[in-house]
């Protein structure tokens, strides 16, 4: 395992041990990102692109799971294609190691349009403790997973 990852690990759960963790609540998961919570993809046609900001909170009253939320800041395309269908699929690709396993897989779609704003919300269990959440948009009209964006990696601590 990453010896960055681990020494960022168990700085964190002693700051958590001395701060107090609480009952599960939808409250922010203590977190941090080092690439930051938003990033440019592309989608399924037309040329469609946009970006993505990434939250992670926890449920109420679900401990061990984390509840992703995906919120567009506005997708475009281009020609006649765009004009008659402005809404651009993506395929989010979520990668995570916790205490329930290492490098586990989600995969999620999403369509999002031209307005900023739009969402999409999903659920990953990792189970309690230390975490790392990597997402990347991906090529939705492929069979191989082809990377469609930089995407963004947050570690966190989960109740």
């Amino acid at each position: 395992m990453n010896k960055f990852f681990v020494a960022f690990v168990v700085v964190v759960a002693a700051a958590m041990c001395l701060a107090g963790v609480g009952t599960a609540s939808a409250a922010p998961i203590p977190q941090v990102s080092p690439t930051g919570y938003n990033f440019g993809t592309f989608g399924d046609h037309a040329s469609c692109r946009g970006a993505i900001n990434v939250t992670v909170d926890e449920p109420v009253k679900k401990r061990g799971v984390v509840r992703v939320t995906a919120r567009s800041h506005g997708f475009t395309g281009e020609g006649s294609g765009w004009k008659r269908n402005p809404k651009c699929r993506v395929l989010f690709g979520n990668f995570y190691t916790s205490v329930r396993g290492y490098n586990l897989e989600k995969w999620v779609s999403a369509t999002f349009g031209p307005g900023p704003g739009e969402k999409k919300v999903w659920e990953i269990a990792t189970g309690s403790g230390p975490a790392s959440l990597g997402f990347g948009g991906f090529s939705p009209n492929s069979p191989v997973r082809v990377p469609a964006g930089y995407g963004a990696t947050i570690y966190m601590l989960v109740p």
